[in-house]
């Protein structure tokens, strides 16, 4: 299971059209109010197709880092009760069934993680393969951090007590920052939807106001401008807090 892969299923897709259509009638209605535009932008699918499929691969590891924080807290509780580190993982795909349920990425890739042990293969070799497909830095470098541990004949219990607590602590730090950083998001939401209520306002108290900007040369090359500066500035937007995230 590689994690820069999205496959969404019927539902979801059918959601994803469903929105697109209703951003492309939005567009071809108030910018150019033409039946042709509707079917232009409808062509732009692809594109959105692709913004949304990195959204949810990001979602989807930032949800698969915090499970992992919870699954080091596991193992490193475990090993503290005399547990040796094979049976910690294999304890702790128990625990994340009871919190993330059965279902859950992190559950599956400790699922994986104990069959592999059952099956004589070395936990370095399960967390590299873990580690390389997800490609999460928490998570490699942990990978690396037990990897050198177990081969050094280093103090595993007091080494993956010290990673889950510098890993909780900088999920902690995230977590903080995203909560911050989800404001700008919805302002910039609220921002990107006041331009259309504008257009509303002033379409429905005085009817006729902008026939001129509509079905001719002049007007649908107005329109085309604001739409590119609205685009532009929607983007510039969203560049800025997705730059922000990864600082």
């Amino acid at each position: 299971m590689r994690y820069d892969v999205y496959r969404p299923k019927i539902r979801e897709l059918i959601m994803i059209v469903i929105i697109w259509v209703g951003i492309s009638a939005a567009f071809a209605y108030f910018f150019y109010r033409s039946k042709w535009a509707f079917l232009l932008f409808l062509m732009f699918f692809p594109l959105y197709f692709r913004v949304v499929k990195r959204n949810q691969i990001k979602k989807r590891k930032w949800n698969l880092k915090n499970q992992f924080s919870d699954a080091l807290m596991g193992i490193a509780t475990t090993l503290q009760a005399g547990n040796s580190v094979e049976n910690s993982f294999r304890k702790t795909y128990f625990e994340m069934v009871r919190l993330h349920g059965k279902d859950s990425d992190i559950a599956k890739e400790f699922y994986t993680i104990s069959k592999g042990l059952d099956n004589n293969l070395t936990l370095e070799s399960l967390l590299s393969d873990f580690a390389n497909r997800c490609e999460i830095e928490e998570i490699v470098d942990f990978t690396d951090i037990f990897t050198v541990g177990k081969r050094s004949g280093g103090n595993l219990r007091e080494m993956i007590t010290a990673c889950c607590n510098t890993i909780s602590e900088q999920l902690q730090l995230q977590r903080e920052f995203r909560i911050q950083l989800s404001a700008r998001q919805f302002e910039l939401r609220i921002m990107g939807c006041v331009p259309f209520g504008i257009l509303i306002y002033i379409g429905t108290s005085s009817k006729g106001y902008f026939d001129c900007l509509y079905h001719n040369i002049t007007g649908i090359g107005i329109m085309s401008v604001c739409l590119m500066v609205y685009l532009a500035a929607y983007f510039w937007g969203t560049a800025i807090i997705e730059k922000t995230q990864e600082c």
